[in-house]
């Protein structure tokens, strides 16, 4: 089976330009340029999110693209997901609009990982001022996070009942921080309650990051989500499939030798045809393509 589905969308890629969009002074890691016409080649989806990467400055880099996807690739829907940086306080609701317009519906926040927040009262904090945000208020942006396991089980009550952000779409990145080890645990529990809910997603991603030795150890994971909630799935390639581990900010850093087509190959061994294409096409449409 060929990586490719007709109306198939890859909702989480990094594109990088370093010479027209410079990296922050003060990333975490340099990752080597990444460019749309490299992603056509690898991965055959004709729908795409572009996610803005923690250490990209601002937001010019995910403007520019999505632009140039617009006018060079009319072919292909895209869709962007802003960070929610030191930049964000700076946008304009102008700035808005131009970012909705371009596509942009969910905004990134990072916690434990990329430099972010930690303490689970502060990201509370930052979930309440995006959802009265303007964009989350006028276009009805959602949130998209990269959190450890046990911060979204201490979530689960605030994300499920809290007035303010009852109503917000959520997106848990790279299978919510999840490992094989996590099976039985309670934090894992409650995720999978979240799921349920009808108001949590879930990106099966960047499986490499979480399965140990061998992708197939993730198997036991997706199936629970995928049994359990299989409307909240959704499939992001993670390319370029940056390692940024043990790294200082000025090393540059070269992708994995991830296989995406390997990936979604085992994903179709692991989930039934309704849940394999719910998770690629039916339940992403529903999320982005408004």
């Amino acid at each position: 089976m060929e990586l490719n589905m007709e109306g198939m969308w890859d909702t989480h890629l990094h594109l990088f330009d370093p010479d027209l969009y410079p990296y922050k002074s003060t990333r975490t890691y340099t990752p080597s340029p990444a460019s749309l016409d490299a992603w056509i080649e690898q991965i055959r989806a004709d729908r795409l999110v572009l996610v803005q990467a923690s250490i990209e400055d601002g937001p010019a880099g995910l403007i520019g693209h999505l632009g140039r996807i617009r006018n060079d690739y009319p072919r292909l829907l895209a869709r962007g997901i802003i960070c929610m940086d030191e930049s964000w306080e700076k946008l304009t609701q102008a700035d808005c609009d131009t970012l909705h317009n371009l596509g942009v519906r969910y905004c990134r926040i990072h916690g434990f990982f990329g430099g972010g927040r930690t303490d689970t009262l502060a990201i509370k904090e930052q979930i309440s001022v995006f959802a009265n945000s303007y964009p989350c208020r006028t276009f009805g942006w959602g949130l998209s996070a990269q959190l450890p396991l046990d911060t979204w089980s201490s979530l689960k009550d605030f994300l499920l009942n809290d007035p303010e952000v009852s109503h917000l779409s959520v997106i848990a990145d790279h299978v919510g921080c999840a490992k094989p080890t996590d099976i039985g645990q309670s934090s894992l529990h409650d995720f999978v309650q979240l799921l349920q809910s009808g108001r949590i997603n879930v990106k099966i991603s960047a499986l490499y990051r979480r399965s140990g030795e061998s992708l197939a150890d993730m198997k036991s994971i997706i199936r629970l989500y995928a049994d359990s909630a299989p409307f909240a799935l959704i499939w992001g390639s993670d390319w370029p499939h940056v390692d940024s581990s043990s790294r200082s900010s000025k090393d540059r850093v070269t992708s994995i030798a991830a296989d995406p087509n390997n990936e979604i190959m085992l994903l179709r061994s692991w989930l039934s045809k309704d849940q394999f294409r719910s998770m690629l096409v039916d339940n992403p449409e529903r999320l982005f393509a408004h």
